[in-house]
């Protein structure tokens, strides 16, 4: 069985709950999980600060997890942005998943050109750039930005639609922990077209071999971290 932790960059309860509600819809008995969430940092990540402090805050509850006994064989970074990935995957002996990683690398496995539906104008700017650096600014078909009312799935639904016939995308990765309850109504309704990175991320946790990323040495001592992730980060290796 599975040991899969989960970890929250967001300090909201509410959105660990919604992850960790799904994780047990998908993953049933297949897996124990874990879900933790930020000790300290933003309350729902929409800004360039909140992604800084966000990728410290999910390293420092993946070694608060640690130290607490968890000995996970997959870990989830269970925000679409994926703020600490890389740093994550750096120190980590085995695999870390990210939701935008893993919603991008399902997109451009098909044919035709994606876009991306999330909420706030800056998670547009910075999932841009995300793609720019993996080198797939020629499949990326624009961003669908939407605002605090497509929290409703009908309003979600329909902007959805519209933008992406306007974009000519072939399908749209709707990106946002804040928009996992509206998820099912929105696959339900637009099959062809909706990618959920959430659902795509834990049935890919499910099936990935645990042990296959290596961590590496710090290139020097780290100090005034908390007592759990300083010590994680300066243990012999």
């Amino acid at each position: 069985m599975t040991e899969l932790l989960i970890i929250n960059p967001n300090t909201s309860t509410e959105v660990s709950a919604a992850v960790d509600d799904l994780a047990r819809q998908e993953l049933g008995s297949t897996a124990r999980i874990r879900t933790v969430t930020a000790a300290f940092g933003a309350r729902y990540i929409a800004s360039r600060t909140g992604v800084a402090i966000g990728a410290h805050a999910a390293l420092d509850a993946y070694a608060s997890a640690l130290s607490d006994g968890a000995r996970p064989d997959v870990v989830v970074l269970a925000c679409f942005g994926d703020p600490g990935l890389d740093a994550l995957r750096e120190i980590s002996p085995v695999p870390v998943l990210g939701f935008a990683d893993s919603g991008l690398t399902a997109a451009v496995a098909l044919p035709g050109s994606f876009a991306i539906a999330t909420i706030g104008p800056v998670w547009g700017e910075m999932l841009g750039e995300l793609i720019a650096r993996r080198g797939l600014a020629a499949r990326f078909a624009g961003m669908i930005t939407l605002d605090e009312d497509s929290r409703v799935d009908a309003v979600a639904i329909r902007n959805i639609e519209v933008a992406a016939a306007a974009n000519g995308a072939t399908r749209v990765i709707v990106g946002g922990t804040g928009l996992i309850p509206i998820m099912p109504a929105i696959s339900a309704a637009l099959p062809s077209l909706a990618m959920a990175p959430q659902r795509i991320t834990l049935r890919l946790a499910a099936t990935t071999a645990p042990g296959v990323h290596s961590s590496v040495a710090a290139d020097a001592a780290f100090v005034g971290l908390a007592p759990a992730l300083q010590a994680l980060l300066n243990r012999p290796r």
